[in-house]
């Protein structure tokens, strides 16, 4: 699957992606439509379990599938699907 963030940036979910990362972002996508709230959110894969997230560092370096999920908070955020 190729995601086109709301800037532009095209991410090929097959290739950039691991098999975790993926999951995540597949699940991350559902959460994105059940009415959760941006904090909700962020506590589902802001998580030390979490296949991406390794602490406050994760936002400054932000690998595809970070940049994917921050963009499902952008979308959240502004009320988007």
């Amino acid at each position: 699957m190729i995601y086109r963030t709301r800037s532009g940036e095209d991410i090929d979910t097959a290739r950039q992606l691991t098999f975790e990362e993926r999951n995540l972002v597949q699940k991350m996508m559902i959460f994105q439509h059940l009415g959760l709230t941006l904090e909700e959110f962020r506590a589902r894969w802001r998580t030390q379990n979490s296949p991406v997230w390794k602490g406050r560092a994760t936002l400054e370096r932000p690998g595809p599938a970070v940049r994917i999920i921050l963009d499902l908070e952008q979308r959240l955020k502004a009320g988007l699907d």
